[in-house]
C-alpha cells in the first residue's frame, strides 16, 4: 500500500505532503549524522502533525503559511477535551510536545547548554516514526503490526544503501565503486582496519585494495595509518555525504 495515497485519502493533501517531506528530511539528515538539521526539521513535522490533528478533532485546520497557536499545555488540554480518537486527543499530541520541547530546549532552535547530538536526534527520529505510523493506522484501519511494516518499508528504501544485521555489513548498491564504499563505511563508523573494509566490500586482491586506501589517504579523505587503521577525515565526511545522498531515492 502506498503510504502517501493512504494518508491523502483521509487527511488534507497539502498537509500530508508537508508531513512526509519533513519526515524524509529528518530521516535523511539522521542517516548522514547531521544532528542539528535532524532536530530542526522536527519543527516542520510537528507543525504538519498538529494541522492533521486540528482537521480530525475540529473539522478544520490552520492553513499552511498561517501561524499555529503556541504549543502550550492549554493547547494539549484543548486537544484532550475534543471528541475523537484517543490517539489524536492524547497520545500523538504528547509525543509531539516532547519532540517540540527537545527541539526548542536543547540548543537547536536557540542557543542552549546542550548542543544537537545523536541521542536527542534518535529520540526525535523514532518519535516521528511512531507518530507517522499512528496517522497511517488511523487512515487505513490496519493493525499496528501491518502499519509498522509499512513504515519500515519507507526506512528501508531511504537508508538501505548500507545494510547491517548481526555481524554482517554490506553496501547494497551494486554499482558503487570500492573507493565510495570505503568512504560510506567509514562515515558510518570509524576507525576500521583495512582487513575489515576489504572483507565487507569483498575485494579480492589485498594489494590492489590497499592502493585504493593509499590514494584516499593522499587525497586526505581518510587517514590510513601504519598499522592499517582507517579513519575518515573532516575533508572526507562531506564527500561521503554526497555519495550517500546520490544513491537515496528522490
Amino acid at each position: 500500500m502506498n503510504i502517501e495515497a493512504a494518508l491523502k485519502a483521509r487527511f488534507p493533501n497539502d498537509v500530508c505532503e508537508a508531513l512526509l517531506a519533513a519526515y524524509k528530511e529528518i530521516e535523511e539528515n539522521f542517516f548522514i549524522q547531521k544532528w542539528k538539521a535532524t532536530e530542526l526539521d522536527a519543527g516542520h513535522f510537528v507543525e504538519a502533525s498538529r494541522r492533521l490533528i486540528e482537521q480530525e478533532l475540529f473539522g478544520a485546520h490552520t492553513p499552511i503559511g498561517q501561524g499555529l497557536s503556541n504549543f502550550s499545555d492549554t493547547e494539549l488540554r484543548r486537544y484532550e477535551n475534543a471528541p475523537g480518537d484517543e490517539s489524536l486527543r492524547m497520545l500523538i499530541p504528547r509525543i509531539l510536545k516532547s519532540i517540540y520541547n527537545v527541539r526548542n530546549k536543547r540548543g537547536i532552535g536557540h542557543l542552549g547548554l546542550i548542543s544537537a547530538n545523536e541521542m536527542d536526534s534518535t529520540l526525535i527520529l523514532y518519535s516521528a516514526k511512531w507518530v507517522l505510523a499512528e496517522f497511517v493506522r488511523l487512515a487505513t484501519g490496519v493493525d499496528p503490526n501491518a502499519t509498522q511494516r509499512m513504515i519500515d518499508s519507507i526506512v528501508e528504501r531511504r537508508v538501505g544503501i548500507l545494510w547491517k544485521v548481526g555481524g554482517v555489513q554490506r553496501i547494497l548498491e551494486q554499482g558503487m565503486s570500492a573507493k565510495d564504499q570505503v568512504l560510506v563505511l567509514l562515515f558510518d563508523s570509524s576507525p576500521k582496519t583495512a582487513a575489515e573494509l576489504q572483507q565487507i566490500i569483498e575485494y579480492k586482491r589485498s594489494g590492489d585494495f590497499k592502493k585504493i586506501l593509499k590514494a584516499l589517504h593522499v587525497q586526505r579523505l581518510i587517514e590510513f595509518s601504519a598499522n592499517e587503521q582507517c579513519i575518515i577525515t573532516p575533508k572526507g565526511m562531506p564527500v561521503a555525504e554526497s555519495i550517500i545522498l546520490k544513491y537515496l531515492p528522490s
